[in-house]
């Protein structure tokens, strides 16, 4: 384990907490998406990478045109410093992206369909894809491949076809309290943590219910992070652990998937306020494993 020096390579100050941050998966920009507790939304230039792919991205930026957005409140703005601001009037709680990089949705712990928002980055655009839901919201994801959108809510994930305005699906997550999912990259399977300190694998081509739900944390789960090249799955949790497990995904029907614990991981400290582990990501193509904790640190499993 290595834990990074207290080197900024790239410092941006904003008028507010921040309350999530994803980069745009599109390859060819350097922009990140970033919500605030003043319940801003901002998307700017990381202004990290290649020198070129910098200076594209804020020409992108800049030549972006704003337009009236489906709700009139919601409007987009270029600010001085090159990035884009929209006030959503709410506090997001998680921003995530579409695999393709031009839309990506916010959303805000509440009942309310009225605060979900899908934006396009292409056209400066946001609109509501529901009038009417159910539950608590407490987390989004797209499909990577198809015009699908996950929506958890306290115990099930509900999966809309954007295409024909539908639900498709309703899963049963085995946990009492969703904290957080992830899809996999081809979109057929459905990783779900809990407050409960339950982690559920639902395998969405065998059933809508688990395949594989285990506790092996102590406290609620806070993230869920998989390997893009290796059958590797982590969980972050507020015991300030975090679980690698080898999860090797069939492609032949007649056999089971594989599920094994492998590792506990340890370096967070828990603060008072309960909280310890709050985010998990690998390395794109290294077997490393990076947390980020409320202690205010970051550290490198290797």
């Amino acid at each position: 384990m290595y834990t990074f020096p207290k080197i900024h390579f790239q410092t941006t100050n904003f008028d507010g907490a921040v309350t999530s941050v994803a980069f745009c998966p599109e390859s060819k920009w350097t922009i990140i998406a970033v919500t605030l507790a003043t319940g801003k939304l901002i998307v700017s230039n990381s202004f990290h990478g290649d020198r070129q792919l910098i200076a594209s991205t804020t020409k992108y930026l800049a030549e972006l045109r704003e337009q009236v957005s489906q709700d009139e409140s919601l409007q987009w703005k270029h600010e001085k410093d090159g990035c884009i601001s929209v006030d959503l009037g709410y506090v997001a709680r998680q921003v995530v992206w579409h695999h393709k990089g031009d839309y990506f949705a916010t959303f805000a712990g509440s009942e309310s369909p009225k605060l979900i928002y899908i934006h396009q980055l292409s056209r400066c655009k946001s609109q509501r894809p529901f009038s009417r839901l159910k539950g608590i919201v407490t987390a989004l994801s797209f499909h990577p491949r198809q015009p699908l959108f996950f929506v958890a809510t306290q115990r099930h994930v509900r999966i809309y076809d954007l295409a024909k305005c539908q639900l498709k699906k309703k899963i049963i997550t085995g946990s009492q309290w969703v904290s957080c999912m992830l899809v996999d990259t081809y979109g057929d399977n459905l990783f779900v943590g809990g407050h409960d300190k339950t982690f559920s694998w639902i395998d969405l081509q065998l059933s809508s219910k688990p395949w594989k739900c285990v506790r092996h944390h102590t406290a609620a789960v806070r993230a869920v992070a998989q390997h893009r090249r290796y059958p590797l799955i982590a969980t972050v949790s507020d015991d300030a652990t975090a679980i690698v497990y080898y999860a090797r995904i069939s492609n032949d029907p007649l056999k089971e998937n594989e599920f094994v614990p492998v590792r506990r991981l340890r370096s967070h400290s828990p603060q008072k306020n309960g909280l310890a582990i709050l985010a998990a990501i690998f390395h794109p193509t290294q077997a490393w494993l990076i947390t980020a904790g409320s202690d205010g640190s970051i550290a490198l499993f290797t």
